[in-house]
């Protein structure tokens, strides 16, 4: 586990009510038993749900509200955002970058000025620049970041044959989290409200990494033991996937993020196309070694 601490200790927030003037607006906080906690994400695996879930938890609040940016048409958002509230954004890591579709849902989102916690998941390889992309992207909707972490879950393309970040997040990961939002509450407790978000700093280069431009390929069916059930044309975050006389998807909707591999029920969906063999191959080869939760606060 990396921490790294750029703030200073000074004041008192948790289990206080204070009004303070923050960048205009006029705030009154009560952290952290009584106000609501909020959780965006965009999790087509249900990975980055789990860890934002298991962080929620661990803040003693009144309410929790879950805003699932996953699926198309989402638009559950708040309106608007309470300014004393505390919400955690969650994305994944693909190929060092933000899902577009996850950055297009969530810019549609104010925050109200309201405090944050940014997360990025990635598959045990490298978050690159996606950190620092989803720390501007909250900014730029209006929330005040106060922390941000980088945590390991189970790749997309991890198989039984070729794991890769098996079954993360796992017990160390909660324990991880844990310490974390205890790292995250100690910072609410010892710095004032008009530093909280002035002191963090992320990893990342600007411009970000280019994002790659990827073949038109797609899942595959195995017609055979397919049940034709629906679950994948539910779960699809882009509508790719359509149910017909067989299993239909679209190669120019799809984005690789192996949400109708991991939940069919009858293992019916297969993602074995020779480039992602490669890919597949090349993860299980060079990011065997754990890498842990970074914290930035």
């Amino acid at each position: 586990m990396h921490f790294f601490r750029n703030y200073p200790a000074t004041g008192s927030i948790r289990n206080v009510k204070t009004d303070q003037m923050v960048a205009g607006y006029f705030l009154n906080f009560t952290f952290m038993n009584t106000e609501q906690i909020n959780t965006f994400y965009f999790s087509p695996t249900g990975t980055t749900e789990t860890i934002l879930n298991n962080l929620a938890a661990n803040f003693p609040a009144v309410k929790i509200c879950n805003f699932n940016l996953t699926l198309p048409g989402t638009s559950n958002k708040p309106e608007p955002i309470d300014s004393s509230s505390l919400s955690i954004v969650g994305m994944p890591v693909y190929s060092g970058r933000l899902p577009m579709e996850a950055i297009r849902r969530f810019e549609t989102i104010n925050g109200n000025q309201s405090l944050a916690i940014v997360i990025v998941v990635y598959g045990n390889r490298e978050f690159d620049d996606a950190l620092l992309e989803l720390t501007e992207l909250a900014q730029k909707a209006n929330f005040r970041v106060i922390a941000a972490a980088a945590f390991v879950g189970e790749h997309s393309y991890s198989t039984t044959d070729r794991p890769i970040a098996h079954s993360r997040p796992d017990q160390q990961d909660l324990n991880h989290i844990a310490t974390f939002a205890d790292l995250v509450r100690k910072k609410l407790d010892e710095t004032e409200l008009k530093n909280a978000a002035s002191t963090i700093q992320v990893p990342g280069n600007r411009p970000f990494v280019e994002r790659k431009q990827y073949p038109l390929i797609i899942p595959e069916t195995s017609h055979a033991d397919c049940t034709q059930c629906g679950l994948c044309v539910e779960c699809c975050p882009t509508g790719a996937i359509n149910l017909e006389d067989e299993i239909v998807t679209d190669p120019e909707k799809c984005i690789w993020c192996c949400a109708c591999v991991k939940k069919c029920p009858e293992q019916a969906r297969h993602f074995d196309h020779e480039i992602i063999q490669s890919i597949r191959e090349r993860l299980f080869t060079n990011c065997r070694e754990r890498k842990e939760p970074q914290f930035y606060l």
